[in-house]
């Protein structure tokens, strides 16, 4: 009888490579976005850990002149932004296996169906959940009626309005993310005009409808409001600047939290468009970045996204006017009530990542493989202690928002 061990060992890339596929198989959001290219993050460097930083470079926006072709005076210096983005999404399973349940399972197809697949797919709806929330709350964009469950093409047209206005391609790289619930509305809704296809994107795919592939994914993010969501801008607690990534309120419950992925608008502050600046007829929405809670004063300073551009930034500006004192700030939804958030997204909108890991040398074995951009690692080494071989599966990505505007949420 061949070795097990030295059998198992022998075919580890393999086992790699199979988990590698399945765990492609077994996302939307990671297949849909864009990928980042391995340049970005330095694959070369012989594996990343978690924790470890990449900088995202943002395309750069110009102001277009329409008076004459004399750019005396009128040279834009190049405005190419960046964004620092973590590595810190991560996926892990361990488990151990003694030599008597590998002696009954030599056939490579068995072994991983038995002890690994599972772990996999698991490791893969993890992950999908942490990049969909992570996603969901830098969009600031949100249409739909909060508790409601009715996915009508109306609320389906103001999320593509939404995303049009602010210039995302027309193309057939937009994508509708939902859960049964809303699936279910949605279609029944929609029925007539939906157009099937699109094999590739794999389980969960509906068909096409009103410019998007929509499919059906159970990780959605949820947003929880926290207890206060209707506040006014305080100038003394923070003076309105452009380019300003914090607000100052005033007016918050005693002890209340303002919790991260809340949405709001700020009365009198309209969006732009994008190239001729000219102010839309709906509020600027955003979003906001970190939890914070009133602990004096009734006041607090909320960090938001995007940042606040007014007409003095240029190329930049985003809203028609700065925020004035005392301007109503109004969160969607009811204060500590919970919404499941929908996603609709060009996939030029976020940049994903799954990168090479550190993989140890002393051990039994230890492999990673990538199958449409997906890296997972297996390692599997023998613990003295307990005599027991140990097996961990292991998954490291992000994801970062570049052009969120081109993302919005349908609340329900």
């Amino acid at each position: 009888m061949p070795d097990n061990i030295l059998t198992i060992k022998s075919n580890a890339k393999k086992l790699a490579k199979m988990a590698a596929a399945d765990l492609a198989d077994s996302v939307h959001f990671f297949k849909t976005a864009r990928q980042m290219d391995t340049s970005e993050f330095n694959s070369d460097r012989g594996g990343h850990s978690p924790g470890d930083t990449v900088s995202v470079r943002i395309p750069a926006q110009a102001s277009v002149g329409t008076s004459s072709f004399d750019l005396t005076g009128a040279l834009q210096d190049v405005k190419e932004r960046s964004v620092d983005a973590t590595l810190d999404i991560i996926g892990t399973v361990g488990f151990d296996l003694d030599s008597q349940q590998l002696a009954h399972d030599i056939d490579l197809g068995k072994v991983y169906d038995r002890f690994i697949r599972g772990f996999v797919k698991d490791i893969a709806a993890s992950v999908e959940a942490q990049a969909l929330t992570k996603a969901t709350q830098a969009t600031a964009n949100l249409v739909g009626t909060p508790g409601s469950t009715v996915v009508d093409p109306d609320t389906v047209l103001a999320g593509r309005e939404k995303m049009s206005k602010f210039l995302a391609p027309k193309d057939d790289n937009r994508f509708f993310l939902m859960d049964s619930t809303a699936m279910r509305s949605a279609v029944n809704a929609n029925k007539n005009l939906f157009v099937f296809g699109k094999k590739e994107y794999g389980q969960g795919y509906i068909g096409d409808a009103l410019g998007y592939s929509w499919m059906e994914n159970e990780l959605l993010y949820q947003h929880t409001n926290g207890a206060d969501v209707s506040v006014a801008i305080e100038s003394t607690v923070l003076a309105p600047a452009p380019g300003a990534t914090s607000i100052g309120v005033d007016g918050v419950t005693s002890g209340a939290t303002i919790k991260k992925g809340s949405t709001f608008t700020i009365a009198g502050v309209y969006a732009v468009h994008p190239q001729t600046k000219v102010a839309l007829p709906f509020l600027k929405q955003f979003t906001v970045t970190a939890d914070v809670t009133e602990t004096s004063g009734n006041s607090v300073t909320i960090q938001i996204s995007p940042a606040i551009y007014s007409s003095a930034s240029g190329s930049l500006q985003n809203v028609s006017a700065l925020h004035a004192d005392e301007a109503a700030v109004v969160f969607d939804g009811a204060a500590s009530t919970t919404y499941t958030q929908s996603l609709m997204y060009h996939k030029e909108a976020f940049r994903v990542a799954s990168v090479p890991l550190v993989l140890p040398t002393g051990a039994e074995f230890a492999e990673q493989a990538s199958e449409d951009g997906m890296n997972i690692a297996i390692i599997r080494d023998f613990d003295v202690l307990t005599r027991k071989m140990i097996t961990r599966i292991d998954f490291l990505g992000l994801v970062v928002p570049v052009r969120p505007e081109w993302a919005c949420r349908v609340t329900s």
